[in-house]
């Protein structure tokens, strides 16, 4: 069977790691080569870790590793656990240029539904690195997205449970590109493949959901809760220069902006990275390649989105998809 999900990138492997207790984890991308990685940070809150270094212009932009976390600023020690595997694994070193391990990360903020005390989020890197393989990606609650959320456009009361997702396209030529999520969105999330309906969001006291419209006045009351950010990779086997990367990740973005509505707002810090496994050469300067990549990404992170929230199952008086279209979920 076909893989669907981002380890179809040849030279990609995923580990989730998670706790059920905390009810937060991360997730940790592994590249089999260092793989040139860009990045597009959005919204006015990004959580991010290292990712100075991949702006236009950088050098140091081949990495080993991305990890994925809920925490925020809690989340970034990941890193710590991602770089103790590295070079235990000898996947990197501890000295040399370019041997060094080169990691980048962000963070979802889950700090509402979760409990980070109880989280160790080195220890939590660590696992991941050791559960990474390029098995077809699983989603849900898993990694990342255990503490994620969404439709939080009147708080966590009214919200449903978001997660992790995964999609992957397969173009001719053996060229693939995926995307792996974290949602974790005050906006609602919409399906492109069932006109635009909403899956899940803010949901209503007399039934279905409500929009950013219905809810200005209550939005505007800054008391209420409202954690957010929605973070994840794409990824392809073309070899595709420094700026195309960066170009990619950008197109991205309307991914979001199709599936999450509202996004990017001033306390999102929805942030996409976008890497290249080099696998098919001599397209590397092609501007149309990156447009095609590029389209062809911002369809995978839709479907992506989708697909983390459907996965979700319900987690602390939080409800599922699944959970709403049986008609089992009561507005808290």
């Amino acid at each position: 069977m076909t893989n669907e999900t981002l380890t179809a990138v040849d030279g990609v492997k995923v580990g989730h790691a998670h706790s059920d207790h905390a009810r937060t984890g991360c997730t940790v991308i592994l590249f089999e080569s260092e793989a040139d990685v860009g990045c597009d940070p959005r919204g006015g809150w990004p959580g991010t870790y290292d990712t100075h270094s991949v702006d236009v212009g950088k050098t140091y932009v081949k990495k080993h590793a991305v990890f994925l976390t809920g925490g925020d600023i809690f989340g970034l020690d990941t890193a710590m656990g991602v770089r103790r595997f590295l070079i235990e694994k000898k996947l990197a070193a501890l000295g040399g240029a370019g041997k060094v391990p080169g990691i980048l990360g962000a963070n979802i903020w889950d700090l509402e539904f979760a409990n980070i005390h109880e989280a160790n989020y080195p220890d939590l890197g660590y696992s991941a690195g050791l559960n990474a393989s390029s098995d077809p990606v699983a989603e849900g609650n898993v990694g990342a997205g255990k503490g994620a959320t969404v439709g939080k456009l009147k708080g966590l009361n009214f919200a449903c449970k978001g997660g992790c997702g995964s999609y992957a396209a397969h173009l001719p030529n053996d060229i693939v590109v995926g995307a792996l999520i974290i949602t974790n969105s005050v906006g609602n999330i919409y399906d492109l493949d069932a006109d635009g309906k909403i899956v899940v969001g803010t949901r209503n006291a007399g039934g279905g959901f409500l929009e950013l419209d219905d809810v200005i006045p209550e939005y505007l009351r800054e008391e209420i809760p409202r954690s957010k950010t929605t973070i994840g990779i794409v990824a392809t086997n073309v070899d595709i220069s420094h700026e195309g990367m960066i170009r990619i990740a950008q197109m991205a973005h309307d991914g979001l902006a199709m599936s999450v509505r509202p996004v990017h707002m001033s306390r999102d810090g929805d942030t996409l990275f976008a890497a290249s496994t080099a696998k098919i050469a001599g397209v590397r300067e092609s501007k149309r390649m990156v447009d095609i990549l590029g389209y062809t990404a911002t369809r995978c992170v839709a479907r992506a989105v989708v697909r983390s929230v459907k996965a979700a199952q319900s987690l602390n008086n939080v409800p599922s998809w699944i959970e709403l279209t049986r008609g089992s979920a009561s507005t808290a």
